[in-house]
């Protein structure tokens, strides 16, 4: 049986563009641009990355932004991978604090899973604050997405290559494309 090749890439946002969306509309907007990595390994069904954007009149540019800002991934990869993409309605400050409560929500859920797995036998004990803890940070729901895309990424690039990967975005439940989103794939 034929060994799997593993890279690893490093993905990056570039720019975002919603082009017919009443939010274009708005001189500015802070939303949430979300991407997630499916199946990048196997055991691996899925890589998340969120963060903040502000948009000015439906664009935003992330290739002047420090480095940390705009990377999402750097992840081995088995062979070929997907992206899916979302950006959420505009949000407030009270609605950042909602969506931080819920990403706090899911990382303790997670740290308690790897409790109940590393101590058998004692797991409900050793997980019981984690569980706890989860349930009281987030009790609020996330914004909603706006505009959400997927695309395959069937071939990784050569070594020290670079490939420009075009989310193409539609409305949730529309065929229409309303923008896209363009994310830099390095090998």
């Amino acid at each position: 049986m034929a060994k799997k090749m593993k890279k690893m890439l490093e993905v990056s946002l570039v720019n975002a563009e919603l082009t017919s969306l009443p939010e274009r509309k708005l001189l500015k907007s802070r939303n949430l641009v979300c991407v997630d990595m499916i199946w990048p390994r196997a055991g691996i069904a899925r890589k998340s990355a969120a963060r903040e954007a502000t948009f000015r009149k439906g664009k935003v540019d992330f290739s002047s932004e420090e480095w940390a800002k705009r990377v999402v991934f750097r992840e081995d990869v088995e062979a070929r991978t997907a992206f899916a993409v979302s950006i959420t309605e505009p949000v407030t400050v009270q609605k950042l604090k909602r969506f931080a409560r819920l990403t706090a929500k899911y990382a303790l859920r997670m740290g308690a899973d790897f409790m109940e797995k590393a101590m058998v036998g004692y797991a409900d004990i050793a997980s019981a604050p984690m569980d706890a803890l989860s349930a009281m940070v987030g009790e609020k729901d996330a914004p909603e997405a706006i505009a959400q895309g997927v695309v395959d990424f069937p071939e990784l690039p050569a070594d020290d290559g670079e490939v420009l990967v075009e989310v193409p975005l539609k409305r949730p439940g529309s065929d229409n494309t309303i923008g896209s989103l363009v994310l830099s794939v390095r090998g």
